[in-house]
């Protein structure tokens, strides 16, 4: 009796079990926000007369580097703002930052505006008239480091 011809048995695995691939998947988790790192490491720069009105982090990507673009708008008050907003904005492009996973590859000082004292900053003629304060746009490019 001749038998029959077997064909081997193929074992293919199910993909019912394997969970989809979403759109967003990185191929590595990204690392933590710096954006309070640099706003903390700005002030140090700028001094103890200086304080943040506004910030804002965007993610941003090139074709081999993740980070983000970080625009943070500070506020100099004190004895002679100007002088310290020169300073500040001559200092930022060579400063050193220490930021965990993360390399700040640009930072540059994009705007910068003169608020002019208030009239009714001083009340009696005895006072020195105020001084006035300068507000400057930072922006900061932070990208992550293998």
């Amino acid at each position: 009796m001749k038998r029959a011809h077997i064909r081997p048995t193929i074992s293919v695995p199910r993909t019912q079990a394997r969970p989809a691939p979403h759109r967003r998947d990185w191929p590595r988790p990204p690392k933590q926000n710096p954006h309070n790192r640099v706003i903390a490491q700005l002030l140090a720069l700028a001094g103890t007369d200086s304080s943040v009105i506004a910030t804002s982090a965007k993610p941003w990507a090139s074709a081999t580097f993740l980070g983000a673009r970080h625009r943070i708008v500070l506020k100099i008050e004190g004895e002679d703002p100007v002088d310290k907003a020169e300073t500040f904005a001559s200092d930022l492009p060579d400063a050193e930052f220490s930021i965990a996973g993360h390399i700040v590859a640009d930072a540059c000082v994009d705007e910068w505006k003169m608020m002019a004292e208030r009239p009714d900053a001083c009340t009696s003629g005895n006072e020195p008239p105020g001084q006035g304060s300068v507000i400057l746009t930072v922006f900061v490019l932070t990208v992550e480091d293998w």
